[in-house]
Order: structure tokens, then sequence, then C-alpha cells
């Protein structure tokens, strides 16, 4: 062994008290300008460590790159999902101070929130799977082509700040759920109170509980409803019988001016006889001039039942059935207090605020037509029978049938939006497991309701005008709504905005063509009447509507469909009194009702009388029963 100092002095090594040192580089001569840079020797340059090639992906990096995408997945269907559900829960949370009070609708608003946020779960559960499943692929395709991807702490950073923006945006949501909800109620009710003060000028009793109290009072001694309900107690099930209806028929369909066969006459007689208790107290409707059905509205206004009214059309067919038989048997006067009857037990329904209602009462109306004129084509009746007819019809003429129905059909309309609103009106859909008595309410419903009853009272206001217009306008009028009705179920809104006023307002096109029709009718008979009272007194049919005597007929009533004075025509012994129609076409009264229905060949509405030597000739024989 040789001494340290000396080895390391051989090696070109430095000696120091230390020990030996390395080796140093030449110190490096001044670069001249320009000159290229010189690196160093290599065995002098600074060592490094070898990094280690990394090894392949493994099923462990492949079950967090599921796991990362499934995240992402629940993240992105929560992006869109969360601030939906939020916006609802701030809905619910601005029902609930419209609500309070109502402890079963709140129960109700929060399960609707609540549902809410499971279909967000749900939602965000089934993306889930899927936005992993694609994280993997993609992720190994991109470490395949050397991109690894996000360090730890990036991805921590990128998680919080994608869940801090949902947060963010959840609260945006509830905030602005809640303020739209107030909002929008606030609005709704300003409409709703501005509509309502509106109607209120004009009509202070439109409410439907109003409506009911302030309908005529009558006494029962005076009430024709009253004895039209005993009549038809009275009556046997299912009447008519099948040969009763059959030998009607055959009536209606036999001349006027001619007696019936032996066997229609012999069947009708009989059916009289055997009901004859209750066709006395049908004829005493000839004493009463009006009456009132109690009702009792229903829960959800829609359901309310109307049996009274309906049965006063059997009672009617029963007096209809009379007049026929007393006509064939000479009884004219007699035939003709049954054609009054039949008037009063068509307003017995009085002024019920319902279309159907009033719809009842021009069908009775209508039936009367045919007797009134079978007693004229048999007979001479006596001058004051005519008068006391003339004038019921006259009032008949003039009575609001029209305006009473709308005015209804508007409160009724109205307080079902606002029992449904405030949870008043049992649906039939209950919502999951909740006891009895709980309703399922919309939301759009509880805070829109006030604006919706506001349009309901706006498009009423256009339909009760309808009434105040002549009669020839009626149908444009009309149209002109329907198209307004028709624009707001294009729109995109205006269905669910305006949903109870948009479905369930009345199509009143039907009550317009049989309220028309009935003032048709009405004023052809009472210028039938006045006519054989004319001719009575003067002892010829008055040539034309202003030849009538003014003591008779001060003010003729004029034509619904044209505006103008009704047709007159008198030819073979007929005087024929008519209006043209719905097709405003003169067909010189000819009227086929089957096709009147259909709006399509001869459609005039009037009526005819005979003169003195054609009524009451024999049946032509051969010529039916």
């Amino acid at each position: 062994m040789g001494v340290p100092g000396e080895d390391a002095e051989r090696r070109g090594q430095a000696v120091t008290d230390e020990g030996p040192t390395l080796p140093q580089p030449p110190p490096a001569a001044p670069a001249e300008p320009g000159a290229a840079e010189v690196r160093p020797y290599p065995e002098f340059a600074t060592p490094t460590k070898e990094i280690p090639a990394k090894a392949k992906p493994g099923w462990r990096d492949g079950l967090r790159d599921i796991g990362r995408g499934m995240e992402f997945g629940a993240w992105a269907a929560a992006l869109a999902s969360i601030p939906v559900a939020a916006f609802v829960v701030g809905a619910s949370l601005g029902l609930v101070q419209i609500l309070v009070g109502l402890s079963t609708m709140v129960q109700e608003v929060f399960k609707t929130a609540g549902r809410a946020v499971m279909v967000c779960l749900l939602i965000s559960f089934w993306c889930a799977p899927p936005m992993g499943l694609a994280a993997w692929l993609i992720r190994g395709i991109l470490k395949r082509f050397g991109r690894p991807g996000a360090d730890l702490a990036t991805r921590k950073r990128r998680r919080r700040r994608r869940w801090a923006v949902l947060a963010a945006l959840a609260t945006i949501a509830i905030v602005a759920g809640l303020g739209a909800t107030i909002a929008l109620n606030r609005y709704s009710t300003r409409a709703f109170e501005e509509a309502a003060a509106e109607v209120d000028a004009e009509d202070p009793d439109w409410r439907l509980d109003d409506l009911m109290a302030t309908r005529e009072e009558i006494a029962d001694d005076d009430n024709a409803a009253l004895v039209v309900a005993d009549v038809f107690n009275m009556l046997p099930e299912s009447w008519p019988p099948e040969q009763v209806d059959a030998a009607v028929g055959r009536a209606l369909d036999a001349d006027d001016s001619r007696k019936l066969g032996e066997e229609t006459a012999a069947t009708i007689r009989d059916e009289m006889d055997d009901l004859a208790d209750a066709v006395d107290l049908a004829r005493t409707l000839a004493e009463y001039d009006r009456g009132r059905h109690e009702l009792e509205i229903g829960p959800k206004v829609i359901d309310t039942l109307l049996p009274d009214t309906q049965n006063s059309r059997a009672v009617a067919r029963l007096l209809n059935v009379d007049a026929i038989r007393l006509a064939e048997d000479g009884k004219l006067d007699e035939a003709l207090d049954s054609c009054r009857a039949i008037l009063v037990a068509a307003r017995s329904i009085g002024d019920e605020p319902f279309l159907i209602s009033q719809l009842a009462r021009t069908a009775i109306v209508a039936i009367d037509e045919r007797p009134i004129r079978r007693v004229l084509a048999q007979g001479k009746p006596s001058d004051e029978a005519l008068a006391s007819l003339q004038d019921l019809l006259e009032d008949e003429l003039y009575q609001p049938r029209l305006w009473w129905g709308l005015r209804g059909e508007r409160a009724s309309l109205v307080e079902m939006i606002r029992r449904i609103k405030d949870g008043e009106t049992p649906l039939d859909e209950p919502v999951g497991n909740t006891p009895p008595g709980t309703t399922r309410i919309p939301g759009l419903m509880i805070v829109g309701g006030d604006y919706q009853m506001a349009v309901a009272l706006r498009w009423f206001e256009d339909l009760l005008a309808i009434p105040d217009l002549p009669e020839a306008e009626w149908d444009a009028a009309y149209a002109a709504f329907q198209e307004k009705i028709v624009a707001v179920g294009r729109s995109r809104l205006g269905k669910y905005t305006t949903t109870y006023p948009y479905f369930m307002m009345p199509a009143i096109q039907g009550s317009l063509d049989a309220e028309r029709r009935i003032r048709a009718v009405l004023g052809s008979l009472i210028l039938l009447v006045a006519a054989e009272r004319h001719r009575q007194a003067t002892g010829e049919w008055p040539a034309t509507i202003d030849d009538f005597d003014p003591d008779i007929l001060f003010e003729p009533p004029h034509d619904p469909y044209t505006g103008e004075p009704y047709r007159m025509t008198y030819a073979d012994g007929r005087l024929r009194i008519y209006s043209p129609g719905p097709n405003l076409r003169d067909e010189g009264g000819a009227y086929d009702l089957k096709k009147w229905t259909k709006k399509a060949g001869e459609d005039d509405v009037g009526t005819f009388a005979y003169d003195p030597e054609l009524r009451g000739r024999p049946a032509v024989a051969g010529e039916g029963p």
C-alpha cells in the first residue's frame, strides 16, 4: 500500500487537509465574440438519475377511469336536471306561502318537489354508467397515444369546481322558482281583481252563489214547477208506450185540417182516459205563467243534476197528446188551454242559469207549434181563448233565455276554476297513497287560477254581448270570438295559461241556432193566432203584416233571420206565415226537419192556417189507421 497522498497525486487529484479532492476542469478561456459555445468534457458532466420506463396501464387504472367517467356523467346529467328540480322546489316554496292554512295542499306541494328531486336522481343514475364506459374507452385510447391525462391534483380541482357550479345553479334556480311563483301569483290575482271589478260594475250578482240567491222567488201557489213534478210522478215509467207513440206520430203526420183515422183516435182517447188524473192535473198548468225548480249545485259545478228540468219534457208530451185528443173531439178552447199549458211546462224552468236548461225550455216551446196549428185547422176557437194564447206567446218571445244561460255559464265556469284552485273540488285521480279527500292540484292551477278566472270573465263579456245584437249579426260576432279562441290554441303557451277557459268554454253555436229558430217559431205563431182573430173580426185574412188591427196585434214581431217582416202568402185556402230560415232563401214556407237539422235543403220556418170551410174535414179513406 502506498501513501494516500502520493496515490492521489499520481492520479492527478489535489490533496488538501480534508483529503483528496476531485480534479477540477481547467478554467475556460474567455470566449471571443462570435465563437461557438464550448461544452465541458464529458467526464466532468453532472451525473443524472435514469428514469425507469413506466409500466403499461393495468385493470386498476381502468376501474379508476370508469369511476371518474361515471362521476362526470352524473354531474352532466345533474347539470341539466338539478336546476330544473331546484326551480320546482323554489316554486313549491312559493306555493307554500300562498297556501297558508291548506295543510293538505301544502303536503301535495312538497310531494311534488320530492318527486322532482327523485326524477333528477334517477336521471343521474341512468346517465352515469354509459358516461363511465365512454370515459374508460376514451381515456384508454388517449393513453395509447401518450396522453395520460391530468394529474390527481388537477382532477380534484376540477371536481370541486364542477360541483360548485352545480350548487350555484341550483341556488339560482330555487330563488328564480320562488320569485317566479310569487310574481305570477300577484299578476294573476291583480288580473282577476281588475276583471271582476269591471263585471261587478255591470252585474253585481254575477258570482254563482249570488246568482242562485237572487233567482226569482215564486210562491208555491204560483209555482208551475211543483205541478210539473207532481204530474211526472203520476206517469208510468217509460211513458208513452210504443202503440201510443206510434199513434201520436201518425197524428202529427196527418193533414191538420182532417180528422184522424178511427184506430189512431181511439188509441189516443184510451190512453188519455187511462191517465185521466195526470191529464187533469197537467191541464191546470194553463192557470200559471212561470215556475222555478230548486237546484243543488254539485261539488264540481258541472256535475249539477237537472232531473226536474228534463222531466218537464214528458209533461209537455202528455199535454201535446191531450191537445190532439181535445181538438179531435171538437173541444177547441180546452185544446188551446192545453197548448198554453205546454208553454207553461216550458216556463216552469224559469231562469235556471244553465244553457242546457234553456235549451230544454226552447225544445218544449217548439213542441207547441203542431198542436196549435192543428187546433186552428179543426174549427173556430173563441177569441178569448186565442187572446190568452197570444199573450203568453208574446211574453215567451221576449224572455231572455239566451242571456240567462250565458250568465249562468259564466258564473259556473269561474266558480269551478275557483274550487279547483282552492282545493275544494275533489278530483278523480288521487296522488299515491294520499288519504281520502286529498286532491291533486296542479301547481300552475294554484298560481294561475285567478288569471284563468280573469280570462273566463273577459271571454264571456264577448259572448254576453251577442244577445244584444240583432239576430242577423249573431253568426258574425260568434265567428270573431271563435277566431280569438283558435288563436289562443295555436299559441305556444295559450293552452297552458288558459287551460280551463280554453277547454271548458261552452260551444254556443247550437244555442244561438236554437234561440233564433224558437224566436222564428214563436213569431210565426203569434202572427197566426192574431191573423185568426183578425179574420174572425173582419171576415178576411190580413193581406200583409201591416194590415193587422193594432188592437189585436200592436207590434208585429220581426223575422230573426232577416230582421225584416215575416213573409205571408195566401193560396188554395191556406194562409202561410214564414221566415226564409237559415239559408235566407225564400222557399215558399217549405220545411223539412230532417234536412233542416243538417243545414241542407228546405229550411223555411213558419206555420199556416186554413180557411173555415176546409177545417175539420173527414179523414181520407185508406190513408192510414
